[in-house]
């Protein structure tokens, strides 16, 4: 305000240009506020809003109130109420000609007081993903406890969701989680979707006892289908993150339903969650689109149908430049295509199977009578560089 009083005092004789290097200030800046003054007076000399006249491009009152409303009711109705839910379900209503970016919608609502702050929470880049490549290529599992109003009793449910995918495969309400029928809800997802190539889970003993020095039904059942049983590090619950993040959203949705009677009142609201998470929710994880698209999208992995090794022994190792895994004592051939890649190796007294990337590519009845096992495939082809 000094330099515009200043501006104001100086008379038609004065140096235009050597006042405004003193000032520190441009010559168009002088001529405006000089002129401002001699329209207005001191009046002319103070800040004026910046605003448009108009806005084309404003968000309309009727957007930002939908842009509300849908962040309440999908709150109500237990769903992801996050601006990119919010900016999807406002893309499938016709009534809506120009959906707003995330980045508007977040502002919108903050401006409504409908933005709860949130601690710093941990970089997602921090962590180290992992996805399986296509659909049914390797399933995670997991149970969670849950009341019910029948005399108070707590219930388990087991879920099973495709890595890939994240489909809901099945959610199965039972007293109690045993293997047998952790097995029966895997049957019931694989009729329907397809068997995978590998099922992950954590030690749950109805899912693994090889932290017990054991084998259980479950695991035993996998490895007579094919299916390559694989469990998570001890304490380490991130290896199944995706449906421990399942798991979290399932948990909102029921906290927003009435209390189930028993099994069976529970049971019937697994099966619309699980409807309204496949094919009505988007999924943030996958771009944006619903589980059952992504799982259409692409062709989901085969399952052999080959009865795998025991569990006598498993490792890790890499193939070798002449495309070999050395397993003591044996060296088993899978091809130099492979060089460089990690194997994953189950062997028993008679039987190897050798996983790259969730796929088996190599299985085989183990000759004892020699330490390399070859490829089986007809000599004298032309070799791969």
């Amino acid at each position: 305000m000094d330099v515009r009083i200043k501006i104001a005092a100086v008379d038609g004789s004065a140096n235009v240009a050597r006042f405004c290097r003193e000032q520190g200030i441009s010559r168009q800046t002088f001529y405006k506020w000089r002129d401002r003054y001699r329209v207005e007076g001191f009046d002319g000399l103070s800040e004026r809003s910046r605003r448009p006249g108009s806005s084309p491009a404003q968000t309309s009152f009727a957007v930002e109130q939908r842009i509300v409303d849908l962040r309440k009711e999908l709150g109500d109705f237990g769903g992801d109420n996050g601006p990119g839910t919010i900016q999807w379900h406002l893309g499938r209503d016709p009534a809506i000609e120009r959906v707003p970016s995330e980045a508007t919608i977040y502002r919108i609502l903050q401006r409504h007081g409908s933005v709860v702050a949130e601690p710093r929470k941990r970089p997602r880049r921090s962590w180290r993903r992992f996805e399986a490549s296509a659909p049914n290529e390797l399933w995670q599992a997991d149970v969670i406890n849950w009341a019910v109003a029948d005399h108070g009793a707590t219930v388990q449910v087991i879920s099973f969701i495709d890595d890939h995918s994240r489909v809901a495969l099945r959610c199965r309400a039972v007293k109690v989680a045993t293997t047998r029928n952790t097995w029966e809800t895997f049957s019931e997802a694989a009729q329907q979707w397809g068997l995978p190539v590998g099922q992950l889970s954590d030690n749950g003993v109805n899912f693994s006892g090889k932290l017990r020095g054991c084998e259980v039904e479950f695991e035993i059942n996998l490895r007579a289908a094919g299916v390559r049983p694989i469990t998570s590090r001890p304490f380490h619950p991130q290896t199944c993150g995706k449906v421990e993040r399942f798991q979290q959203t399932l948990k909102k949705w029921l906290r927003r339903r009435p209390l189930a009677g028993d099994l069976v009142d529970l049971q019937a609201q697994l099966d619309v969650f699980v409807d309204y998470y496949n094919h009505h929710r988007p999924h943030r994880g996958i771009g944006r689109i619903t589980p059952a698209e992504r799982f259409a999208a692409s062709p989901p992995a085969i399952n052999l149908g080959i009865a795998l090794p025991g569990p006598q022994r498993n490792t890790t190792v890499t193939v070798d430049p002449q495309g070999l895994v050395r397993v003591r004592p044996f060296v088993i051939h899978v091809g130099v295509a492979h060089t460089g890649r990690t194997a994953h190796v189950m062997l028993d007294n008679t039987h190897a199977a050798v996983f790259i990337d969730n796929q088996l590519v190599r299985h085989l009845q183990l000759d004892h009578g020699r330490p390399y096992q070859p490829s089986g495939l007809p000599r004298g082809r032309r070799r791969l560089p």
